[in-house]
Order: C-alpha cells, then sequence, then structure tokens
C-alpha cells in the first residue's frame, strides 16, 4: 500500500517544542538585546547585521551595539552584561555551562575542591533563552515582549496590580448591574406576557358560565314579552274550557310555552335548570 503524500504543512504540527528548544538554544548578548526591544525572531539576523559595536577600546565596548534605529538595543545590552557582572543573570562561554553565574563555584567531585568556571569575555558571553526570559520575569516583569513570551506567560508571570485589580472589580460589578437589569426585564415580560394570555383566552373561550349567562338574558327578555303580550298571557291563564279562570300559570305552563318557541339556547331542560336555582335563590 502506497503511503499517503504528506506536505510540510502536515509534519510543522509535530514541531511545537520551543519550551524544549529553549533550554539549550542560546543568544548572543546583542541578540538577547534585540529580541528584548521586540523584534521578531525571524528578523533577528537582518536587524543584527545593521548593527555596529559602541566602542574598540576593550572586549565589553566592542560587545555592546548599536542599532541605527532601534535606539533600546544599546542599553539593553550594558543592562545585559551588568546583571551578569552582578550575579542575576546565568551565562555560559560560547554556548557551554550556559547555567554559570558569576561568583558561584563549581564543585569537582572527583578531586573535593572548587573552581570557577573562570572569567568569561564579554565577546563570548551566550544566554540560554529560557534563562533571559526567568531574568526579565523577575527583575523587568513590566517589560515582557510578546517575541520572547506568550500571552499564557506573561499572564503566569506578571503581578497583578492594583489598578489592575480595581479595573476588573468595576468592571466585575458593572456586569452584574447589568445581569441584575436583565433578570428584573425577564420577570416582568414574563408576567406581562402570561397577563396578555390571560387576557387572550379569557376574550377567545366560551365558558359554561358564559352560555348560562346568555341564556338567562334571553330568557328574561322572552318572558318580559310574554307578559307583556296581553293574548298570550291569557292563553296561559285560561285554556279552552275557561276551568284556568281566575288561576296563577303554573311553571311548566310557562316553560313550555317558552319550549315551544324554539329559541336558540332555550329548550325545555335549560328553561327547567335555570328557573330551577332561580327558586333556590
Amino acid at each position: 500500500m502506497k503511503g499517503v503524500y504528506k506536505d510540510i504543512n502536515y509534519y510543522s504540527q509535530f514541531n511545537n517544542c520551543d519550551n524544549i528548544k529553549n533550554n539549550f538554544d542560546y543568544l548572543t548578548v546583542a541578540e538577547a538585546a534585540i529580541l528584548w526591544c521586540g523584534i521578531p525572531r525571524s528578523d533577528l539576523a537582518i536587524e543584527l547585521a545593521q548593527c555596529k559595536p559602541k566602542g574598540d577600546g576593550n572586549a565589553l565596548s566592542r560587545n555592546i551595539m548599536k542599532h541605527p534605529y532601534v535606539q533600546c538595543v544599546e542599553p539593553r545590552c550594558v543592562l545585559l552584561h551588568q546583571a551578569f557582572d552582578d550575579g542575576k543573570l546565568k551565562m555560559g562561554r560560547d554556548g557551554d555551562k550556559g547555567d554559570y553565574i558569576n561568583g558561584e563555584k563549581d564543585k569537582k567531585d572527583y578531586d573535593h575542591f572548587t573552581s570557577g568556571i573562570g572569567h568569561i569575555s564579554p565577546d563570548r558571553r551566550t544566554i540560554k533563552i529560557n534563562d533571559l526570559k526567568e531574568f526579565i520575569a523577575e527583575y523587568h516583569a513590566d517589560d515582557m515582549p510578546k517575541t520572547l513570551f506568550s500571552d499564557i506567560d506573561i499572564h503566569k508571570l506578571k503581578p497583578i496590580t492594583h489598578d489592575d485589580y480595581s479595573a476588573l472589580l468595576a468592571k466585575n460589578k458593572a456586569l452584574e448591574a447589568r445581569l441584575e437589569k436583565a433578570t428584573e426585564v425577564y420577570y416582568s415580560q414574563r408576567d406581562e406576557i402570561n397577563s396578555l394570555n390571560k387576557a387572550l383566552q379569557s376574550q377567545s373561550a366560551i365558558t359554561q358560565d358564559d352560555i348560562t349567562q346568555a341564556s338567562v338574558y334571553q330568557l328574561i327578555n322572552t318572558m318580559k314579552g310574554l307578559l307583556l303580550d296581553s293574548e298570550i298571557t291569557e292563553s296561559l291563564f285560561v285554556n279552552k274550557d275557561n276551568t284556568n279562570a281566575g288561576k296563577q300559570p303554573t311553571q311548566s305552563m310557562l316553560v313550555g310555552h317558552i319550549a315551544d318557541m324554539n329559541i336558540k339556547t332555550l329548550s325545555e331542560r335549560t328553561i327547567n335548570g335555570i328557573l330551577a336555582k332561580a327558586n333556590k335563590i
């Protein structure tokens, strides 16, 4: 089975080992100063070629570089050399023994005595990248360029100031106020929606009480009309044989007469139900 062709983009995903390489890769003092100024590593060689020594009187002046446009290169070179002389920054000679601190002694197990690495000439001093980062983080935490430090590094190493804390606290309070206001609006709108839904349901739904109420009104109007009609009233009181003359008509007579009129919602059963409730009252 033939292998699938894999280009450089495929293999680049496996080359994320900068943290490991920084323990072994080293820089000259001038290169370290240039990166510390914020110049990308990809441009390091180009910018280094533009630098010139501050002087030629001694090895130190020859290894303090000046850039024609980036003025910060020179004072950073001076600071790095001074940091090594003060024992604050680890260095090595030409990349070897890169963890040496000026003034410290190395113990030799085979001869049971201590000896130093010896004097390191300024033009041969080299700095491991991680040692440079540790020095900057400890002594210059307010000056950590992204050419050396990732955003994660900066958040881990840079201490939070009182101003930063105050700004975060004010932002948090503002967000809490917005959340509280949004919660109030939510509950208010929810109650309003529920109220509107109830109003809509009460307007659209026809309940049994509505029908009963409509039937009552219709029955009352019908009965008023019957009582006002003298011929109908007489027919309820007096039958053909004139035997009911002077007698009061019964409820069944009234109900039967209204039911015979075939009025909508006023069936005999409905009329009896309404009159039964009225009699109880």
